[in-house]
C-alpha cells in the first residue's frame, strides 16, 4: 500500500536521512550522554557510513538492500515500545513511496489487503500542487501560509468496516533548495499568489514543475477518528435543509457500522402511537425501516419487559444473542419475530425530544453478540445528535404544513399579506411594551371590482339524472340479490322487503322528488342493508359482491353514477383553477391585485385592483383595462379548453361564461370571523346582491336565459362601460378567438335590481389557443386600436 502519486509536481524529491545520520554523531559527540549509548550509536554511525547513499540520495533499491539498517537508524524516531500503539512511517509530504511502517501500521495494511493505493479524502491534484507551493514559500521564502486542513484516509479493515484516520506530517527532516529553473519571487509576485488560489496555472507558472528539490525524509502519522469522524459525518448529514436533503437511513448504517466497529449495522426507528402521522411521516423522509413492526398485522411486537424498559424508564435495552433469548416465555414472540428478520442482535433505545419520547431507535446486527450491553454505551454520544435533528425535521414539518394550510386554506393573498404582516407586527409591539391592544380592522378602500363564472349548464339536473340511475340500479340489484336467497326461515320478510322495493322502483320511474330519495335511502341503511349482513349466508355471493363494491363505505349510499358525475366536476374545476391560477401569475407582474377564486359546479372568482392594495405604485385607469382585457381572454380559454377535454368525458357537458361589470369602485374589508374578504359599507352591498342573482337571470320579456353554452355574457350595471368592452370583443374578433355577432340586450328586472344591460358573443372553440400572448396582451391591443 502507499499513498496515491499525483503527476504534476513542483518537486524533485530526494529522500536522504543526512539531517537524522547528523543528529545521531552530534549525540555520539556529547560526553554528557550515557557511555553505553554513545557506543551503540557509533557503531550504527560506522555501519552506516558504509552506505554512503544513505546521507545522500535514497531510492527504493537501496531501501530494500539496507532494510534492517534504516530500521534501526529510526529506532531513534520509532520507539519499539510504541510499535504496536503509534502509526507511522517514512514519507515526504504527499508523495507516493512510504517506508519503515510501524507494526501497527503493518497490520492495518494487511488487514486492508495490501494491494491498493490509498486516496487522501477529497484532496486534488489542485490541492496538492499548491500545498507543495506553499512548503515552499514559507521554508524559502520566509512566508507565513497556513496550510493546517485536515487530511483523511478511509480504510477497510477485516470485518469490512471502514475506519477513518487523520493524516499528520513531521517535516523536521525536510529541505527545500532551488534548481537552476526555480524563479525567485518578489513580494509583488507573493501577493499576486495569495490572491489567486483557484488558477492554478498562474502556480505553476511561478512554480514550474520539478523546479525545486525536496531533500530528507517526512514522518506521516495516522490517528484513528473513526468515531469523531463518524459523529461529524451524522452532524453534517443531520444539518442539511430538512425535507430537502437525500434521505440518510443508508448513509446511518455505514456510520454506525464504523462508530460501533461491527460490520453490516442496520438503524431502524419505530414510531409510537403518541403522534402517529407527524412520527410516521419523520421516519419516512429519514428513510428508516422499523424492524419491530409486523408487515402482516402493522403492529409492534415489543416484549412487555422491553416496552417497561425503553418506554416507560427511557432506558437501553439490549440483547446480544436473540436466539438463546426465544427461550424465555416472556421474550419469545419479540424474538421469533427479530429471528424472522434475520435478527442475531440488537439495542433498542428510546429518541426523546422535548415534546416526549418520540420512538424507538434500533440498531440491529445479522450476527450474534456483535451487539451487547457495554458497547451500547456508545449511543451516548450520539444520541444528543439524532434527538436534535428529529426536534428539526418534526419542526420543519409542522412548519411545512402550516405553510401549506396559510397557502390552501385560507385568503390572504400574496398582493395584501402586507398589511397583515405590517398589522401584525403593530400587535406584537404594543403586546409587548404592555400597551392595550387591538387588531385594527384590514380594509382596503377606493378599489375596481371584478367578477367572473364559468358554471356548468343545469348541473342540477345532471346530478337529478345521476341520482335516478343509481337509486334505479340499486333497487334492481337488490331485487335480484332478494330472489337469490335461498327459502326458508325469513321468507315473509324476503316477500316485504321485494314488495317494498318494488313499489319504490314504480315510484322512481314515475315521478321524482327531493324527498322521495331520502325516503329510499333512509329504508334502506336502516332496514335492508342490517337484514343483508345478519343473513349473508342467504343471498348469492357474487351478487353482493357487485353490489357492495358500489357502496360508499363513508355514507353507506350506492354511489356509481353520482360518482362518475363528481368526479368529472372535480376533474373540470380543477382544470379551471389550474389554468385560472397559472394566468394569474402573469398578471399579477403588470399591477399586483387581490385575487380569490372559489368552486362550485364550476369555478367563480373576484378580482379587486386598486392602489390602496399597492401603494408603492401609482394607479392608472389603464392597469384596470388590462385586467378586464385578460379576464375576457382567459375565460375564453376556459371555455376552449373544456371543450376540447369534454369529448373524453362519460358525461356531455355544457358550460356557460359569466362577467359582470361595476361602474365604480368601492371598499373591501377582512371579515376575521369568515377569514376572508367582503364588501365595506351598506351601499356597496349592491354590487354582491346583483352578482348572487345574475346567473339565474333571463332577458327581458323573454324566457331565455342571459347566459348559454359556448357564448360569453358581460353584463353592466350601467352603459358607461359598453363601448370599451366592445372594442375588447372586436379586437378579440380580429384575433379569431370570437364570432362575428355581438348581441346587446337588457338583462329582467331583479329583486331590487334594475336596468342591467348585457353583450354576449360565441367563442370559436376551435380557437388555438396555444398562441395566447398573455405577456403582451395590452401592449398588442393598444397598437391594434390606435394603429391600425
Amino acid at each position: 500500500m502507499k499513498l496515491i502519486a499525483y503527476e504534476k509536481t513542483p518537486f524533485q524529491v530526494h529522500f536522504s536521512f543526512h539531517r537524522l545520520i547528523n543528529e545521531i554523531e552530534m549525540f555520539v559527540k556529547d560526553n554528557s550522554h550515557s557511555a553505553a549509548k554513545r557506543v551503540y550509536y557509533e557503531d550504527l554511525m560506522e555501519r552506516t557510513r558504509q552506505v554512503p547513499e544513505l546521507s545522500v540520495f535514497v531510492n527504493e533499491a537501496i531501501i530494500a538492500e539496507n532494510r534492517d539498517l534504516i530500521n534501526e537508524l529510526f529506532e531513534v524516531l520509532f520507539p519499539k515500545g510504541l510499535q504496536d500503539n503509534e502509526i507511522k512511517a517514512i514519507s515526504m509530504p504527499f508523495q507516493s513511496l512510504m517506508f519503515n511502517h510501524t507494526r501497527r501500521f503493518r497490520k492495518i495494511i494487511d488487514e486492508s489487503g495490501g494491494n491498493y493505493d490509498m486516496e487522501i479524502r477529497n484532496f486534488s491534484a489542485h490541492q496538492y500542487y499548491i500545498s507543495c507551493c506553499c512548503i515552499i514559500m514559507n521554508s524559502y521564502f520566509d512566508c507565513d501560509f497556513d496550510t493546517s486542513y485536515p487530511l483523511f484516509v478511509d480504510l477497510l479493515d477485516s470485518k469490512g468496516i471502514i475506519h477513518h484516520y487523520r493524516v499528520l506530517y513531521n517535516a523536521d527532516f525536510v529541505e527545500v533548495f532551488p534548481t537552476e529553473n526555480a524563479l525567485m519571487l518578489t513580494r509583488e509576485d507573493i501577493e499576486l499568489l495569495q490572491d489567486n488560489y483557484d488558477d492554478l496555472d498562474l502556480w505553476i507558472k511561478y512554480f514550474p514543475q520539478e523546479s525545486w528539490i525536496l531533500r530528507g525524509f517526512g514522518i506521516v502519522s495516522l490517528v484513528d477518528v473513526t468515531v469523531e469522524n463518524a459523529l461529524s459525518l451524522l452532524k453534517e448529514n443531520f444539518l442539511k435543509t430538512e425535507l430537502q436533503r437525500e434521505p440518510i437511513g443508508s448513509t446511518l448504517d455505514q456510520l454506525f457500522s464504523s462508530i460501533f466497529k461491527v460490520p453490516n449495522l442496520k438503524v431502524g426507528f419505530t414510531p409510537l402511537e403518541f403522534d402517529r402521522l407527524i412520527q410516521i411521516e419523520t421516519r419516512d423522509i429519514m428513510a428508516l425501516n422499523s424492524y419491530l413492526i409486523d408487515d402482516d398485522s402493522r403492529e409492534m411486537v415489543m416484549s412487555a419487559q422491553a416496552y417497561e424498559k425503553v418506554v416507560r424508564q427511557e432506558e437501553y435495552y439490549a440483547i446480544s444473542d436473540v436466539d438463546k433469548e426465544c427461550l424465555l416465555p416472556e421474550e419469545a414472540r419479540m424474538c421469533k419475530h427479530l429471528q424472522r428478520r434475520g435478527i442475531k442482535s440488537c439495542l433498542f433505545s428510546p429518541l426523546v425530544i422535548s415534546s416526549g419520547i418520540e420512538g424507538i431507535l434500533e440498531i440491529v446486527s445479522d450476527d450474534t453478540r456483535a451487539i451487547h450491553s457495554v458497547n451500547s454505551r456508545k449511543l451516548n454520544a450520539l444520541l444528543p445528535i439524532i434527538s436534535e435533528t428529529f426536534e428539526r425535521v418534526k419542526t420543519d414539518l409542522l412548519n411545512h404544513v402550516e405553510a401549506i394550510i396559510q397557502r390552501e386554506f385560507t385568503t390572504i393573498h400574496p398582493s395584501v399579506y402586507w398589511k397583515f404582516l405590517e398589522e401584525a407586527k403593530r400587535n406584537y409591539v404594543e403586546s409587548v411594551i404592555e400597551k392595550d391592544y387591538y387588531i385594527n380592522p384590514i380594509s382596503f378602500p377606493d378599489v375596481f371590482p371584478l367578477y367572473g363564472e364559468i358554471d356548468i349548464k343545469g348541473s342540477s339536473q345532471l346530478r337529478n339524472v345521476a341520482i335516478i340511475k343509481d337509486l334505479v340500479e340499486q333497487l334492481e340489484l337488490l331485487m335480484k340479490i332478494l330472489a337469490s336467497a335461498k327459502l326458508g326461515l325469513g321468507t315473509l320478510i324476503l316477500e316485504k322487503h321485494s314488495f317494498r322495493l318494488t313499489a319504490y322502483l314504480r315510484e322512481l320511474q314515475t315521478s321524482f322528488y327531493s324527498g322521495l330519495e331520502r325516503k329510499i335511502e333512509h329504508y334502506i341503511k336502516e332496514e335492508i342493508h342490517p337484514f343483508l349482513k345478519k343473513e349473508e349466508e342467504l343471498f348469492t355471493v357474487d351478487l353482493l359482491k357487485q353490489y357492495l363494491s358500489h357502496i360508499d363505505v363513508q355514507f353507506d349510499i350506492y354511489y356509481k353514477y353520482r360518482k362518475i358525475f363528481d368526479v368529472q366536476v372535480g376533474r373540470m374545476n380543477k382544470c379551471f383553477s389550474d389554468v385560472l391560477d397559472m394566468r394569474q401569475k402573469v398578471v399579477q407582474q403588470v399591477f399586483p391585485h387581490y385575487y380569490e377564486r372559489f368552486k362550485t359546479d364550476g369555478v367563480e372568482h373576484n378580482i379587486y385592483i386598486g392602489e390602496s392594495i399597492c401603494p408603492q405604485y401609482s394607479f392608472d385607469p389603464t392597469y384596470l383595462q388590462n385586467l378586464r382585457l385578460w379576464q375576457l381572454q382567459v375565460m375564453s380559454e376556459l371555455m376552449c379548453t373544456h371543450y376540447r377535454n369534454n369529448v373524453q368525458e362519460a358525461i356531455p357537458m355544457d358550460v356557460t361564461v359569466l362577467v359582470f361589470v361595476y361602474d365604480t369602485s368601492l371598499g373591501i374589508q377582512f371579515r376575521m370571523d369568515e377569514k376572508r374578504f367582503d364588501i365595506d359599507g351598506s351601499y356597496n352591498t349592491r354590487y354582491e346582491i346583483i352578482k348572487k342573482r345574475l346567473d339565474k337571470a333571463h332577458v327581458k320579456d323573454t324566457d331565455e336565459r342571459i347566459v348559454q353554452p359556448k357564448k360569453i355574457t358581460i353584463v353592466f350595471v350601467s352603459t358607461n362601460d359598453l363601448e370599451e368592452y366592445k372594442t375588447y370583443l372586436c379586437f378579440g374578433q380580429k384575433q379569431g378567438l370570437f364570432t362575428a355577432e355581438i348581441d346587446q340586450f337588457e338583462v329582467e328586472d331583479l329583486q331590487g335590481v334594475s336596468g342591467l344591460t348585457a353583450l354576449r358573443i360565441g367563442v370559436n372553440l376551435e380557437f388555438n389557443i396555444d398562441s395566447f400572448d398573455y405577456d403582451n396582451l395590452m401592449h398588442n391591443f393598444l397598437r391594434d386600436h390606435y394603429l391600425e
